[in-house]
This record gives C-alpha cells, structure tokens and sequence, in this order.
C-alpha cells in the first residue's frame, strides 16, 4: 500500500494546509444525507467484493487440500493394490509404483509453477532433477504429466498387475486431482471485472476524501484521517486476498510451496530433493 498511502498523506496534508482555499463547508452534497448514502453504498460494494475475494481464496485454499488429500490416497492405493516396496523388489512392479509416486509429485509443483507464473530455482533445479528420473523432457507440462500417470494406470492392467476393480478405483482418484485442477484453474482465470474494481477504488477515495473535508470543517481532523484509511485499507485488503495464487508472492497468496513439500516428503520421503528445499523468509520463496 505504500503507493496508496503516499497518495493519502498528500491529499490530507495538502487539504489541511490550504483548507482556507478548498473551503469543505461549501461541498453541500456531500454532508448530512448525501454523505450517508453515500456511506452506505460504499460499505455494500467494499463488503460485497472483500466477501468475494476471501470466498476464493478459501476455496483455493480448500481445493489444494483436496489435492493434498488425493496424493495421500493416491499412494495409499497403489500401496494396497501393489503391495509394500520390501515385496516388490527385483521386479518391475516397483519402478512402476515409483514412478506412478513420482508422478504425482512432478504434477503438483507443475501446478504450482504454472499458478504463479514463476518458479524458485532450487525447486525449479529439484523438479528438472526428478524429470531426469522419470526420463521425461524438463519442458512437460501439467496435462502431458496426467496423461503419462494415466498411461501407467493402463499398463498396471494389461499386465495384469492389477484388476479392473484397481483400475477403476486409480482412475477415480485421480478424477479427484482432476475436479480439484478445473477450479483451482478456473479461480485463477476468472478475476473479478477490473472495472469494478477501479470502480470501488474511486468511490472509496471520493469518500474518504468527502468524509475527511466534513471532519476538517468540524475541527476534528484527526479523526477524518484515520476513518478515510480505514476505508482505504479495507478496499486494498480485498484486492490483495482476491487473487490467492499471484505470482507477486505476497503474504496473501496461499502458501503453494509449502503444500507440495509436505506431498513430496508424503509420497517420496523425507530424504528426496524436493523435501528438503530450504524455507526462506523471502515469501516470494516460502508462504
């Protein structure tokens, strides 16, 4: 806000230096009745949109845990279908099962990359690593990386290592990721109007501006200050809340990194590159 509150403490200190020449008691339509309704309709808007934006924030917030939770079942799945890694070992069953694991964890950070726009370099460094692995180009992206795990569901059945009723109940796990993936996407590509939010940026300034003017004829300038920041403040609190996967990395987007550490250390183990990236109080790194 600092763009915003440079603009208000110029406003107020010019208005309170020079209010001899802007004479407040002059602006009649915005004291006693057109002041309050305009008040009011400035509460509804500023209301409606914080609602709004803390709305999609918390569904973002609870479709990544729907993710979470889909990753988590996604190996327990494999575990039960499979078996335990101390049964497979020598055979080929276990490469599968690490790579259907492995997988899971390229398409959560791949999420994570294209949400934001933009990568840490040591996850981007980790993932390119874990792309290596899996033989796959550094370039996938996320819907090449479904149709890969879908791909390996299906080779599970022809080789019989697993049976109709285990490929069916893989394949609806991963229509949970799938479901999960549509309205994250959608909750990204679907901002409010940007004119309605220059729309209730202005009212709020022309407010605040009108509220402080009717304190500053009263004698009570201080108290006009601190009423046209508030407004002020809670208008650039939903702004900011409204978009939950920004890639400015605020302390207002959802903490995407630190999600898909812990499904790395779920699936993976504590001791795989992409669960131990290092936290940082940079949150453009580490929310």
């Amino acid at each position: 806000m600092r763009g915003d509150i440079l603009a208000y403490a110029i406003a107020c200190i010019l208005i309170f230096e020079y209010n001899n020449f802007f004479q407040p008691k002059t602006l009649s339509l915005l004291h006693g009745t057109g002041l309050s309704m305009l008040g009011i309709a400035v509460s509804i808007f500023v209301a409606f949109r914080n609602t709004q934006a803390i709305n999609r924030w918390w569904e973002g917030r609870v479709l990544w845990g729907a993710i979470t939770n889909e990753a988590r079942h996604w190996r327990d799945s494999l575990q039960a279908l499979l078996g335990p890694e101390a049964e497979l070992e020598g055979s080929g069953l276990a490469q599968a099962k690490q790579r259907l694991l492995e997988l899971q964890v390229l398409q959560v950070w791949l999420l994570n990359f294209e949400l934001r726009n933009y990568w840490r370099s040591d996850a981007r460094d980790a993932v390119d690593g874990l792309c290596h692995g899996l033989k796959v180009p550094a370039s996938i992206t996320l819907q090449d990386s479904m149709k890969l795990r879908a791909s390996g569901i299906g080779e599970l059945h022809r080789n019989h290592a697993i049976s109709e009723w285990g490929r069916d109940a893989l394949l609806r796990c991963t229509e949970t990721m799938t479901n999960a993936l549509g309205g994250i996407q959608r909750i990204r590509n679907t901002p409010l109007p940007p004119a309605y939010d220059v729309f209730i940026r202005l009212i709020c300034w022309l407010f605040g501006l009108a509220v402080y003017l009717d304190f500053l004829a009263s004698g009570n300038p201080l108290s006009g200050m601190l009423v046209f920041l508030g407004f002020l403040t809670a208008e650039r609190l939903g702004s900011y809340v409204e978009g939950p996967f920004d890639n400015d990395g605020s302390s207002f987007c959802l903490p995407m990194d630190w999600i898909c550490i812990n499904i790395s250390r779920d699936l993976l183990g504590q001791g795989h590159p992409l669960s131990q990236l290092p936290s940082s109080s940079d949150p453009s790194r580490w929310s």
